[in-house]
């Protein structure tokens, strides 16, 4: 699974994140869409819906495309499970959709990576009302950011023992909140600060 959160137009600027952390590259980019239809038949809307939505299954291998569900926690959709993915409505008298996203992976710089997706989207035919849309703007992927835990552990005791270094042997380090969740935020087009929420103090 795929945790992803900042937007490539987000504020790179962030005062609450703590100096000691892991800049690298994301490890993708997603982008949301939405499959409609306002034909005014409940069962043809939601079968154009289904036919769109299988177009773009049938397109994305070899394209390094896939379409995901989910909020924070991303699942591929497949002819397995498309199916329960939930109808939703959109907006008007007799329309429905159904809102997934199209991840790929980040190389080279945004402005390919987007032009990447939107020429998928394009190629996506409709059928008969149903189309497909981009909703929003490209969002960072990180693959199981948990997985750099212990090397921003090692950051935060590096840095930590250095603040100590410049009171003397009889101080101390304590070091609080390395149990809450990596984080992370946006500090370029296509990179990503993780970290952890910690704080510490030093005493004797």
């Amino acid at each position: 699974m795929t945790v992803t959160r900042n937007r490539f137009n987000t504020r790179y600027a962030r005062q609450d994140r703590p100096v000691v952390g892991l800049r690298r590259q994301a490890d993708a980019a997603v982008v949301p869409v939405s499959i409609s239809s306002d034909t005014r038949d409940e069962t043809t809307r939601k079968k154009e819906i289904h036919t769109v939505l299988l177009a773009a299954l049938d397109r994305a291998p070899g394209t390094d495309i896939e379409l995901v569900s989910g909020t924070a926690q991303l699942s591929p959709v497949t002819k397995a499970n498309y199916l329960e993915l939930q109808f939703q409505y959109a907006g008007r008298v007799d329309t429905s959709k159904i809102d997934v996203m199209l991840r790929v992976k980040l190389a080279g710089s945004a402005a390919a990576t987007e032009k990447k997706l939107t020429d998928f989207i394009k190629a996506i035919s409709g059928s008969g009302r149903a189309t497909i849309d981009k909703t929003g703007g490209l969002t960072l992927a990180i693959v199981n950011p948990d997985q750099y835990r212990d090397e921003i552990y090692r950051r935060i005791a590096a840095g930590a023992n250095r603040a100590v270094g410049f009171h003397g042997a009889d101080y101390a380090v304590n070091v609080s909140g390395l149990d809450r969740a990596v984080a992370w935020s946006q500090v370029s087009n296509t990179e990503v600060f993780l970290y952890i929420p910690y704080g510490f103090s030093v005493g004797k």
